[in-house]
């Protein structure tokens, strides 16, 4: 597949508005501009963020010094936002950034005007023009079956679809709310005496060489020590970098701290580690437990003990959870399977749960540039997919 040229449709001098015939100026960021970008954000996504999400999300980003969002502007107000995150990231010992396309946003009283299109290539004509070290090696999203179209139209190529393992510890609430009236609380209660046996069971026969570790739950996620971990075990192929920057940015967004932290020893020395947020569902009171974030992203059998032996802290702690979650492909395989968790695109899972209807996707910033240091960006680690 050939992607188009970065400048195509666009002017590509960054300092310079595009075409405003049609009343629309084109732009960059500027200060001040926080505060319509939460409103529209808040507006499209029925979100309660504020200008505080949108410092920490894209000012006090550890490795780009500017804002990197591109927006439309019509009669003096923010209509539509391309922004992106900046990650580094990693093929063998070549470490580059990469851009993630997130919160784009169009005021519904203007979609239909090419305004993804025209923002999104005024980015890609910005960013393409800098120096190597500067310069995104790729940008890569998770897009939804309405916006992947459009993605895919300015050369992106997508992959991977997500899927949510479940583990689902209360039945009860959930079958209630499917089959609805006296029978559905009846098949409710039902279902959480055969979902606690099943569950019961699993743990019971689950078998990891969980001795030699030792796991502490903190409030705060340890950045020297998980990155510590990353550094210990990294991958080969192309990856997020998780270095203390990564780690004292990336879980700092006000409102959003983690539940709980389990950093594993062995031996003292810091070998794995889980991150985990809990949302309480007031409309039919459940608790949802994910974990969002696994380290180390890579390695053999000691990472899939000393992961499972967080898992078993993590376990007793929210054994009163509704549902516990991660996405795929955060935890190994087998400490799934051993614990009963279930994928939400297959039965039983996907009659209680609607898959998220994701797919991960990428694209080098210019054409035919598909690979980085040798590894193919299209194989890129599912590390990948942490980064919602």
């Amino acid at each position: 597949m050939t992607t188009p040229g970065p400048g195509t449709g666009v002017n590509a001098d960054p300092d310079t508005n595009t075409d405003t015939s049609d009343g629309y100026t084109i732009r960059q960021y500027r200060q001040g501009d926080e505060q319509d970008f939460v409103d529209l954000y808040n507006e499209v996504w029925s979100a309660e963020k504020t200008v505080d999400w949108f410092d920490w999300r894209y000012r006090d980003n550890p490795y780009v010094d500017e804002v990197s969002l591109f927006l439309a502007e019509y009669g003096g107000r923010v209509v539509a936002t391309a922004p992106f995150n900046a990650f580094r990231v990693r093929a063998g010992e070549e470490t580059r950034l990469a851009f993630l396309c997130t919160d784009v946003v169009t005021d519904s009283g203007h979609r239909r005007r090419g305004l993804f299109r025209r923002t999104t290539g005024r980015a890609l004509a910005h960013y393409a023009g800098r120096p190597p070290d500067e310069r995104p090696a790729f940008l890569f999203n998770h897009a939804n079956q309405f916006s992947l179209p459009g993605y895919e139209r300015m050369g992106w190529e997508y992959y991977s679809s997500q899927v949510r393992y479940n583990r689902l510890q209360y039945a009860g609430s959930y079958v209630t709310d499917l089959v609805g009236g006296r029978l559905g609380r009846l098949a409710g209660s039902a279902a959480t005496g055969l979902n606690r046996a099943y569950v019961g069971l699993r743990d019971r026969r689950a078998e990891f060489e969980t001795g030699p570790f030792d796991v502490e739950r903190r409030d705060e996620v340890p950045a020297g020590e998980f990155a510590a971990c990353y550094g210990a075990c990294r991958p080969d192929p192309v990856h997020v970098v998780y270095d203390e920057a990564f780690y004292e940015w990336r879980f700092a967004e006000p409102g959003n701290a983690p539940d709980a932290v389990y950093l594993v020893r062995r031996a003292g020395r810091p070998v794995a580690g889980l991150v985990t947020h809990r949302t309480d569902d007031p409309r039919n009171e459940t608790t949802v437990v994910t974990v969002s974030h696994v380290v180390p992203a890579a390695g053999g059998p000691e990472r899939v003990a000393a992961l499972a032996a967080a898992f078993e802290h993590l376990l007793a702690d929210y054994r009163r959870a509704d549902l516990l979650r991660t996405t795929n492909p955060l935890v190994p395989a087998p400490i799934l399977r051993a614990y009963g968790f279930a994928p939400d695109d297959r039965f039983p899972m996907s009659t209680l749960a609607e898959p998220s209807g994701l797919t991960l996707g990428v694209r080098p910033l210019l054409d035919g540039e598909w690979t980085l240091n040798g590894r193919p960006i299209r194989d890129a680690e599912p590390s990948l997919w942490t980064l919602a």
